[in-house]
């Protein structure tokens, strides 16, 4: 029952994700509403901070917002964390995003079959030509670094 649940709440949320604007606000905006979303439905603080440097372009709005909020969903539910905290920030060149909880943390070598959840943030990293890195360790949390090229357009 418990997975059921986890799908339609999936499935609720792709479905409003289709039908929500992505776009029409700016993207430290929808980030800020994101982690203050998750901390309502979870009661986990997520501290957020910004440092933006360089304009973000168009086309890397809907690859980081869809894998930070899939990020979250993975704290939801696996990290067991009391914390979390979101760093955006961009220099001339890059887009980086870094996720911390300090939940149970995990073995990164192990999650290959079964983790769409991971593999989906890869590859939407890939596909906007940049990268997510993975650092968790058992015990002692998780930190997510998504890290995307600025290319004017």
């Amino acid at each position: 029952m418990e997975r059921a649940r986890a799908t339609l709440s999936d499935a609720r949320r792709a479905i409003g994700d289709l039908r929500e604007p992505t776009d029409a606000v700016p993207l430290d905006e929808a980030i800020r509403r994101e982690a203050e979303h998750f901390t309502q439905a979870t009661s986990i603080p997520c501290e957020t901070k910004f440092q933006l440097d360089a304009a973000i372009p168009d086309s890397l709005y809907e690859p980081t917002l869809r894998i930070i909020t899939e990020a979250l969903t993975n704290i939801e539910r696996h990290a067991k964390a009391t914390q979390t905290k979101l760093n955006l920030s961009t220099n001339r060149d890059e887009l980086c995003v870094e996720i911390w909880d300090n939940g149970v943390g995990f073995d990164v070598s192990k999650t290959d079959a079964g983790h769409y959840g991971l593999l989906g943030m890869r590859e939407r990293a890939r596909l906007a030509g940049g990268r997510l890195e993975v650092q968790s360790e058992a015990g002692k949390g998780t930190r997510l670094i998504l890290r995307l090229p600025i290319i004017a357009e």
